[in-house]
């Protein structure tokens, strides 16, 4: 198989033809296509029905084992029951999502605007006040910008190690603050090995500052050196130099523990020690699982939705200690925050409640297009336990009325409108779909009784039955490939793929395209009873010493 032309996930899908796993070598990979041609091949074939199947079959085993170069766009199968106008608007959506993706690409647009406002007079009590409040519109005139900063950058990639990024800041803050005054900065960044980069940021205008950083990390460990220094007072400033290390501190848990030095000319500089233990949770159903972290990039159109709802969510938490100037110790702050973030596929909107020694914010945050406003509303600037209470209170109680009575709803609906919508489309095409994989099945058969009274002879694998679908409320859509299955099993093994469906596999078919399924599998080996659920995105390879055992 020519793996250099190939794009990775068309390349997944040509071993799930040749069923392969991806580290296959060449001889095993020649030895499965030599086996499938050899079922396959038209020649073979007596009946002419079974001749233009095994011909179909053929051409894509060839496609799999030769590669190929035409990567065509993967067309939603409801296309063919729409009409001509349907079918060009859908076109046009296209192009507009393709041209955007383009541009994406091409130089990497990212803006953020922030607008911090104190609306602490708001709610402070007569006595934190050092004015009269007992005017309503005294305590609004008291509501102020307390931050407004604008950035942007674009990026370039100059090659697969480098690329180049400028950045503009323009914003309201500290004015004793360097890396927060109004600039232009170019950065460049050159990864030297997949755990070696190295980082240089320029700031254009007065002072202009420069930033040097040198990272190293690995599955469990992180090191960071950053310098900071202005070119024009080396001999009279000395650079601020930061070194930090961060570890995972147990293998079967996020939890990592960080420390930092940070020296600076004008401090005897700090050390702080942190510990930041993230836990992910996850209530969508596996076929439509996204990881966290991707959701922004995932398209969630035409797909059944999570049975409850929710999506997937992070809690976590941390704890710090700083050492700094003459042996002065002591907690940055106590906090307490919560989140809740909507996602589709272009844009995101978050609000976070925060409470900590410093006060309540609030927090909102719209992203579009990677473009993202944020809105964080300063409430109080001491503790007040009244205002906390209902601000939590509040916004929890229209949260949970609203999962309750509009989320959760529409979710079920959701999900029972796509499945009716598979199940009308699978019947739509069902008649020639269902002749064609009765003919692979057909062709298979053979293959499938020898295998089975070789592996039952010697106790090896034998597969009792074997299902594929969606996980449940879908029965209608859920197909019968225990035959095909069989027919995969190769000296008491068979490879299962990874991927977004399993219909390369001969004799499988999609009953609910854009939806990942489960194969279920119950099976015998060594005489022992096992029971294997295999979503579509697990490569796995049976038997399994640790399947349920029935």
């Amino acid at each position: 198989m020519n793996k250099s032309r190939v794009d990775p996930v068309r390349n997944e899908y040509f071993y799930s033809v040749l069923n392969v796993p991806t580290t296959a070598s060449a001889n095993e990979i020649r030895e499965r296509y030599k086996a499938l041609s050899v079922i396959f091949h038209p020649d073979k074939q007596r009946g002419e029905r079974t001749k233009d199947t095994a011909a179909v079959e053929f051409l894509e085993i060839q496609k799999a084992y030769e590669g190929e170069d035409a990567l065509k766009t993967p067309w939603p199968t409801e296309l063919r029951s729409q009409s001509v106008e349907q079918i060009r608007a859908h076109l046009r959506r296209w192009r507009i999502d393709r041209s955007q993706e383009v541009f994406d690409h091409l130089i990497r647009p990212r803006g953020t605007v922030t607008c911090g406002i104190d609306a602490s007079t708001l709610f402070a009590r007569d006595g934190d006040l050092d004015y009269d409040s007992r005017g309503i519109l005294t305590r609004f005139r008291g509501v102020w910008v307390s931050q407004f900063a604008i950035r942007h950058s674009v990026m370039k990639v100059l090659n697969e190690k480098t690329n180049l990024k400028f950045t503009s800041h323009l914003g309201l803050g500290p004015r004793n603050d360097l890396l927060s005054r109004n600039n232009l900065m170019g950065t460049i960044r050159h990864q030297f090995s997949p755990r070696l980069a190295l980082e240089a940021t320029a700031h254009f205008l007065d002072p202009h500052l420069v930033v040097a950083k040198a990272s190293y990390e690995d599955n469990d460990n992180t090191l960071n050196c950053r310098v900071h220094f202005i070119p024009a007072f080396w001999n009279l400033l000395p650079p601020a130099s930061t070194v930090s290390f961060s570890r995972r501190l147990f293998r079967h848990a996020s939890t990592v523990g960080s420390v930092a030095w940070t020296f600076s000319p004008l401090s005897m500089g700090s050390f702080e020690f942190d510990i930041h233990s993230p836990q992910p949770f996850d209530f969508s159903s596996s076929e439509n699982y996204v990881r966290y972290t991707d959701r922004m990039n995932a398209d969630f159109t035409n797909k059944p939705g999570s049975a409850s709802g929710f999506g997937v969510g992070l809690r976590a938490w941390s704890c710090g200690l700083q050492l700094s100037g003459r042996l002065e110790i002591g907690f940055r702050q106590m906090a307490y925050l919560v989140t809740a973030t909507w996602t589709n596929t272009n844009a995101a909107i978050s609000t976070s409640f925060g409470v900590s020694t410093k006060g309540l914010i609030m927090r909102f945050e719209l992203e579009y297009l990677h473009q993202k406003w944020i809105l964080p509303i300063t409430l109080s600037t001491v503790r007040n336990q009244t205002l906390e209470f209902f601000s939590a209170v509040l916004p929890s109680t229209v949260l949970l009325l609203g999962y309750h009575f509009i989320l959760k709803p529409r979710r079920q609906l959701q999900r029972t409108l796509y499945f009716r919508k598979a199940e009308r489309l699978l019947k739509e095409e069902k008649t020639q779909l269902k002749r064609r994989i009765d003919d692979t099945v057909g062709l298979l058969s053979d293959t499938a009784k020898r295998h089975m009274q070789t592996e039952r002879s010697r106790g090896g694998l034998v597969i009792l039955s074997a299902t594929y679908g969606p996980e449940t409320g879908a029965e209608n859509l859920t197909i019968d490939v225990t035959v095909p299955v069989q027919a995969l099993v190769h000296n008491s093994q068979v490879h299962i793929p990874g991927h977004r469906t399993k219909a390369g596999i001969q004799g499988f078919y999609d009953p609910a395209p854009t939806s990942p399924k489960s194969l279920r599998v119950r099976y015998l080996f060594r005489d022992r009873q096992h029971y294997a659920e295999i979503p579509d995105y697990v490569p796995v390879v049976l038997p399994l010493p640790d399947h349920l055992v029935n």
